[in-house]
């Protein structure tokens, strides 16, 4: 854990003290603000830490004043942070285990440096009880945090929907704008895909100096993980307060192992692993292929996205997939606890079908599609089959709405969000349609029995205008897995000739 310290002048009499309490207990001490002998404000050490925090490059942080008092106020003015005084050790443990505090803040006027060290050390090594009475009131807290903004974002997530992010890129965590969408505009979580790194890499100088090395995948890796890492840090709340069904990052697996189940395997399991997040998500394509790799995946406890998933036929492929695996966890004695999400993809059915029927069908297959998955997903999740794994102890695979970005301009910029919102599900949203829901969205109700029957009739009117679902669903996602694989190309492309241009200057 890297553990981020600051103080004002009253404050900074300890710090070099308590860095090495912190890496005394094996964390990584990084000392901001203010040096010895400088007068400065406290809110201007506040800052300097708290915006380690809100970038994910640390994970808690230790602030330093003449009471303790000023450092609290000022760092709870910061998105994410959770700051607390402790002058004893009691309060030390209790406010992670009970209240999740990720900022510990000291008076040095006020206590000994030894019952400071000891503060620290104890501090350190309590961390966050999943509870159901501590998950409810840091979820009470938070939501009173969100009711700030109260934009339409904030609805969807009342209505029982997760809005997660479909974007990275480095500076969105250097700047704390990711901090700023989690607490201002209720993101919960964050997918990633080949083709948004592409654009990230190839399109910007912020990777440029990470880039160590020869091998452009083993360093697409590195870079990818170091900032997935940052962000499943900032998400963590998300994930503790649902225990475990929200607060997560995506991370594909090389496109060029679709047709490879047992490879796709051991690289998700070593990317798992190697993040050391229980919040990732390993990206699996919902090829059959795929749906072999999902099973041994979830079987081995590996949380996975099921991506690339058009229609009813290939979701309830995902859906038994997952189904399997924790089946297969429970006959060998193992927990029921890991998490997945089945990602069906929306937009993409409109372009092709746009001029293929009448103005009361057009741009209507996707959300058809989508609305008809998700009527299986209920069917699938409260199935008898499905309780008794309940009752052991295994969650309910999400379903996640993707590719919800609309592709005609002359059609509204939130028509796919408004039109999915369903309970207990996730909208996965590019920035820009994150931006102007947060803005301008409206949420006019939740997917019902009603939204199955018009799905029902809209396909109906796609196929007797000679529209093969069924065709033109595998055909989507064998185009969806080769523009990942494109995109996959150019990324390693990118790389390479960053690696060649950085070693010649």
């Amino acid at each position: 854990m890297r553990v981020v310290l600051a103080g004002d002048h009253a404050g900074l009499t300890m710090r070099a003290h308590l860095a090495e309490v912190v890496t005394s207990l094996c964390h990584e001490a990084i000392l901001v603000g203010p040096q010895e002998g400088e007068r400065v404000d406290f809110p201007v050490a506040a800052e300097a830490a708290c915006r380690e925090l809100m970038a994910g490059r640390a994970q808690r942080g230790i602030l330093l004043c003449g009471s303790g008092a000023g450092m609290t106020l000022a760092a709870n003015r910061f998105p994410g942070i959770r700051a607390a005084t402790a002058h004893d050790t009691y309060t030390a443990h209790q406010m992670v285990e009970h209240d999740a505090v990720n900022v510990l803040t000291l008076g040095t006027r006020v206590i000994s440096l030894e019952l400071a060290s000891e503060i620290v050390r104890v501090w350190l090594l309590a961390e966050f009880q999943p509870l159901e009475r501590y998950r409810r009131r840091l979820a009470q807290i938070i939501d009173i945090e969100r009711r700030r903004t109260m934009n339409p974002l904030y609805t969807l997530t009342q209505a029982g929907q997760a809005a997660w992010l479909d974007y990275i890129r480095r500076d969105i965590l250097d700047d704390g704008t990711l901090a700023r969408y989690i607490s201002d505009n209720s993101v919960t979580g964050l997918t990633s895909n080949p083709s948004i790194f592409d654009k990230a890499i190839s399109g910007s100088d912020l990777y440029d100096d990470s880039m160590t090395g020869t091998d452009a995948e083993a360093i697409f890796f590195d870079l990818a993980i170091d900032d997935l890492s940052r962000a499943a840090d900032l998400l963590r709340t998300a994930w503790d307060v649902t225990d475990g069904s929200d607060g997560c990052v995506s991370l594909e697996v090389s496109p060029l192992l679709a047709a490879d189940a047992k490879t796709t395997v051991e690289q998700g399991t070593t990317i798992f692993k190697r993040m050391g997040r229980d919040n990732l998500l390993i990206k699996v394509p919902g090829t059959p292929e795929g749906a072999e790799a999902v099973e041994e995946l979830i079987y081995r406890g590996v949380n996975v996205n099921v991506t690339l998933l058009f229609n009813e036929t290939q979701y309830r492929l995902a859906a038994e997939a997952y189904i399997r695996g924790i089946e297969r966890r429970l006959e060998s004695g193992l927990d029921a606890k890991v998490f997945s999400v089945a990602s069906v993809f929306v937009s993409r059915w409109d372009t092709p079908t746009a001029d293929l029927v009448g103005d009361d069908l057009k741009n209507k297959l996707g959300i058809a599609c989508a609305t008809q998955c998700h009527r299986a997903c209920e069917e699938i999740f409260t199935s008898e089959r499905f309780k008794k794994l309940e009752a052991q102890g295994a969650r309910r695979q999400k379903l996640l709405m993707a590719s919800t970005s609309t592709k005609d301009p002359s059609l509204p910029d939130t028509l796919y969000v408004t039109a999915l919102v369903a309970r207990d599900s996730i909208d996965t949203i590019p920035e820009a349609t994150l931006l102007a829901f947060a803005d301008h969205g409206v949420v006019n109700g939740v997917l019902d029995e009603a939204s199955w029957e018009e799905a029902d009739r809209v396909i109906a009117g796609f196929e007797s205008a000679g529209v093969d679902i069924e065709d033109l669903g595998a055909s989507l996602q064998s185009d969806g897995a080769e523009s990942f694989v494109e995109a996959w190309k150019h990324l390693l492309e990118t790389i390479e000739s960053k690696i060649g241009n950085l070693q010649s200057t």
